[in-house]
């Protein structure tokens, strides 16, 4: 499955008049960036342990490695999936809150998830791969402590 299609069920979702609709589409929109996110962690050669994969730890280290890539795009994938994620979070979790009650305001979400898939893609591009790929791999090597496969 491609995570992008998180992101497509999160739009159809945002078209609801149905409150658990709408809280959903919030929390499809963040795992279709986060997925995105994760894949290209992975493509850099970032191995998840598997206990990782399961609990609320990657989140915060694709998070890190992002941000301490030293390049402009993939810094604001780290920041849009903090914001998302804060997102998603009172999404599943305030259930009292009714931010999540009207389409309109769901649909803010949905930009950001779009801005992360597209950012991530410049981040592939072949000119900037390279650099992208030994920053995130130094960050998770080195100060995450994950294990990294050899190129």
């Amino acid at each position: 499955m491609k995570p992008a299609a998180f992101v497509d069920l999160a739009i159809k979702l945002s078209n609801s008049r149905q409150e658990a609709e709408l809280r959903t589409s919030v929390s499809r929109a963040y795992y279709g960036a986060f997925h995105s996110a994760r894949e290209l962690m992975e493509e850099c050669g970032i191995d998840f342990p598997t206990r990782d994969l399961l609990g609320a730890d990657i989140h915060r280290k694709v998070r890190f490695c992002l941000a301490n890539a030293d390049h402009a795009d993939a810094a604001l994938v780290a920041n849009r999936l903090n914001s998302l994620r804060q997102q998603r979070n009172s999404a599943d979790y305030d259930l009292r809150t009714d931010r999540f009650t009207h389409s309109k305001n769901v649909r803010t979400v949905l930009p950001m998830a779009m801005e992360v898939i597209n950012a991530l893609d410049r981040c592939r591009n072949a000119q900037t791969f390279d650099v992208v790929r030994e920053k995130v791999r130094d960050y998770a090597r080195n100060v995450l402590r994950l294990p990294v496969k050899e190129t």
